[in-house]
């Protein structure tokens, strides 16, 4: 019997590397497309892997995404400017990436026939809420372009497969942590972490801001229940991401990296340009899915530290951990 092949766009990133090989343990044929901006590194081990494919392309570009889709069972939409900074800094560019090449990516599925479409957004559509717990069916409040951008997406998805046999779900990632192939710093807790193992100090903007937190490998993990999760449980829903234990405030957070790593120094700054703050509950995907994290925000810190004590990161403050200085550098 033929593997069922896979499309992950944006596969070579942060969460992408780490879904591809959970994919491939799990027995499926992967195709990646990727534009490859931060380099291939986080997927050149697999190149020997018969089930893996890897394809240069952009997801704007509908030639790229018809090709990336030949003979494929479902995606995993990845492919995305991610992150506050790296989206407002060219408004046109972020449109037309983040939402436009949805559309794009929505129309191909459908024409090519496709079963499956995981997509992945962010709990940040909650915005600023103050200290309101929310669930997939609170109120979003959007405050910024990142989280507009997913949102508008969010809305193509829910409608866009009417009338079709698609299967089609959405992921709202709680904010990532942990080490991956393709490595970020530009990450509340992975900077942290890396602020006090290389420096012994940490800053900590605000600190009451509330931040639901997710290891990078299962937010990963997430996808794979949705792709292979009974159809009337997932199709046109909208799953959290995350675990409720995993909710802090940033300041609590930055109380983890102290406790991991002796000796750090904590610096508040009582003023922060950040107005997001959201408390989520993740009781639909442990319900319905029976998604459970098997991560914590200690155990991110000290892999992280791990990374450095064995020389892995030659320079964390190199801009190609950085999604906005390396993009527009």
């Amino acid at each position: 019997m033929e593997k069922r092949k896979i499309l992950v766009t944006g596969g070579a990133g942060y969460v992408g590397s780490a879904l591809v090989r959970r994919l491939l343990a799990r027995g499926y044929s992967v195709r990646v497309l990727d534009s490859l901006l931060f380099g291939d590194a986080s997927v050149k081990e697999l190149y020997g892997n018969p089930d893996f494919e890897l394809m240069k392309g952009d997801i704007r570009h509908i030639e790229d995404v018809v090709e990336s889709m030949d003979g494929c069972y479902g995606v995993v939409h990845l492919a995305g400017l991610v992150g506050d900074p790296a989206c407002e800094l060219k408004p046109d560019v972020t449109h037309a990436i983040n939402y436009e090449a949805t559309k794009i990516v929505v129309e191909i599925t459908k024409y090519k026939g496709l079963k499956r479409f995981v997509f992945a957004s962010t709990c940040s559509v909650y915005g600023a809420a103050e200290d309101y717990i929310l669930n997939e069916g609170s109120l979003v409040n959007p405050v910024s372009l990142y989280a507009e951008t997913n949102l508008r997406s969010e809305e193509i998805i829910l409608r866009g497969f009417d009338g079709t046999d698609v299967v089609a779900s959405i992921m709202r990632f709680a904010t990532i942590y942990g080490a991956s192939y393709r490595m970020r710093f530009d990450l509340v807790v992975n900077i942290l972490a890396a602020k006090a193992v290389k420096e012994r100090k940490i800053k900590i903007y605000g600190g009451r801001q509330w931040r639901p937190n997710v290891h990078v490998e299962d937010a990963a993990e997430a996808a794979v229940m949705l792709l292979e999760a009974p159809a009337s449980s997932v199709n046109r829903e909208v799953f959290n991401v995350g675990s409720d234990e995993q909710n802090y405030r940033i300041s609590e957070l930055g109380d983890i990296v102290r406790q991991c790593v002796p000796g750090t120094a904590v610096e508040v700054v009582e003023e922060s340009l950040d107005l997001r703050s959201y408390h989520v509950s993740f009781d639909k995907a442990r319900h319905v899915l029976g998604y459970r994290v098997g991560r914590t925000v200690k155990s991110g810190v000290l892999e992280i530290q791990k990374l450095f004590e064995e020389s892995r990161i030659p320079n964390y403050l190199d801009d190609i951990y950085y999604n906005v200085r390396y993009r527009y550098k």
